[in-house]
């Protein structure tokens, strides 16, 4: 089966893609909620690491930072994809991952590519820690509860970007 290639003078290719842009911005609503959810349940966890250390933790509190963990990656990822969707609207590059960062710092979208880079490292670091140093896990823990805060941004001024230069036209896809 032959890829579909984006073509801007095609109004089908373009009203698919918008309309897959749209349906990513509406999953990264649920996302962001799924984040949120997970964020208000930390504060016990991050306590029993200060205090007792990882072996304290409960089978409760394990399964609310895998969630929390989860959760941040895949929130991410799937924002990830909704900028590469948004920088073909954008007719730009979407190859290396670097330009679309770099088009979503000049939209205004992103304030600092680099953060984006520092929260994908912090995705991977806690995978290192788990087990390891409470002291540690504990501190990338709340860095990603920083940068969850700090996505949750990033993700208002996507939809706002998207909302105001890339709405749906009436009547079209869904």
């Amino acid at each position: 089966m032959p890829s579909q290639t984006y073509d801007s003078r095609d109004p089908k290719t373009v009203n698919e893609n918008l309309a897959i842009l749209h349906r990513k911005l509406d999953n990264l609503e649920r996302m962001r909620g799924d984040v949120h959810h997970s964020l208000g349940k930390l504060d016990g966890p991050l306590e029993t690491l200060r205090r007792a250390g990882v072996a304290a933790l409960s089978p409760d509190q394990r399964e609310t930072l895998s969630a929390f963990t989860t959760r941040f990656a895949v929130y991410q990822e799937h924002m990830g994809k909704a900028m590469r969707s948004l920088a073909i609207e954008e007719e730009s590059a979407t190859t290396p991952f670097g330009a679309i960062l770099a088009l979503m710092e000049k939209l205004g979208i992103l304030d600092d590519s680099a953060r984006w880079g520092d929260a994908r490292s912090l995705r991977n670091a806690v995978n290192h820690e788990y087990e390891d140093n409470a002291e540690a896990l504990r501190q990338i823990l709340e860095n990603m509860a920083a940068a969850a805060e700090w996505l949750t941004a990033v993700h208002d001024r996507l939809l706002a970007f998207v909302r105001a230069n890339h709405p749906l036209p009436s009547g079209g896809p869904t």
